[in-house]
């Protein structure tokens, strides 16, 4: 199905003026993208420097964090790293390309659960409280999206209520190949400083993504139209069945109890050790709500148009 240029501005945010600029056939499969690919974004690059490098078999991975754990009292710059396309009927491979991604970090509003430790995935988590127990600060807007048209050619950040940042969406003018490449999307996570008074020795962020490959609303949620790597908390986006069903990333930050020194090149980050009643810690893990993840998870434009889910 085409669309007319009144249509078309609707989907301006997924990159329909640089498609525009390549070819005048827009389809509704795709995010309205043109029917050339833009090779350019194809070519093998290094890991650091790029979003799209050779991955061979790591192409089968699930989408996670480049570097998913991190030291407290440290700004990093991270990336979400997707690992293969959506399942392709006709060759039985991920081999759909990507088109876009929506991403959500928790808020201040999160459910906090405990574990000793270095407990094993089996020990069953008790409730814990509120974030603000166990991170210094407001809880939330830690991350946000470094600007970068490499794979994508349009974006946007998702702030809540409060003005903080909560996840960003990116998408339109490319695709990413289901196989054979990963995608790489930048983001900066700022310094996090756990509750000196807490018992935390790491605190894991359950961070919900979906990739997407055709444009669709929740009930056409499937394996071929978006890959949904989200927490099973009851939302729209849980995914049940699907590939990814409660298999989201995380981001872990760990406490830092003896301090680092400073480098020629990085500042002294103080010692943040464990209050002597803490014994060995405990292992504390953020996971957004429903209600984030229904309110959040959706790309919107700066008009207030939704993107996708579609409505």
């Amino acid at each position: 199905m085409l669309f007319s240029s009144t249509t078309l501005i609707r989907y301006y945010l997924f990159g329909i003026r640089k498609s525009i600029i390549y070819n005048n056939n827009y389809s509704e499969k795709g995010f309205l993208m043109s029917t050339s690919i833009n090779f350019k974004k194809l070519a093998a690059y290094s890991l650091t420097s790029t979003v799209m490098i050779t991955a061979g078999q790591a192409a089968l991975a699930h989408t996670r964090l480049q570097s998913p754990i991190i030291l407290e009292g440290t700004r990093v710059y991270n990336a979400e790293v997707i690992g293969h396309g959506c399942h392709n009927p006709q060759t039985n491979t991920n081999s759909t390309p990507i088109r876009g991604t929506s991403v959500v970090f928790p808020d201040a509003t999160a459910t906090v659960t405990s574990k000793p430790y270095g407990s094993a995935a089996s020990v069953e988590a008790t409730p814990a409280g509120a974030v603000s127990d166990w991170i210094s600060g407001a809880g939330e807007g830690y991350n946000k999206k470094i600007y970068s048209s490499e794979l994508f050619t349009t974006e946007g950040q998702k702030s809540n209520a409060n003005g903080n940042v909560v996840g960003y969406w990116t998408g339109g003018g490319g695709e990413l190949p289901g196989i054979n490449y990963v995608g790489v999307i930048p983001f900066r996570t700022d310094a996090i400083t756990i509750n000196p008074e807490s018992c935390a020795r790491t605190v894991t962020f359950v961070i919900a993504i979906g990739d997407i490959c055709e444009l669709t609303d929740t009930n056409g949620f499937s394996d071929e139209t978006v890959n949904l790597w989200t927490p099973r908390v009851g939302s729209n986006y849980d995914g049940i069945g699907l590939h990814g069903e409660n298999s989201p990333a995380t981001l872990k930050v760990v406490r830092n109890i003896t301090g680092t020194a400073a480098t020629l090149t990085t500042t002294a980050v103080a010692a943040n050790p464990l209050p002597a009643s803490c014994g060995e810690g405990l292992d504390i893990t953020i996971t957004p709500t429903a209600e984030q993840l229904n309110r959040d998870m959706p790309a919107v434009g700066p008009d207030g148009a939704q993107i996708w889910p579609r409505q």
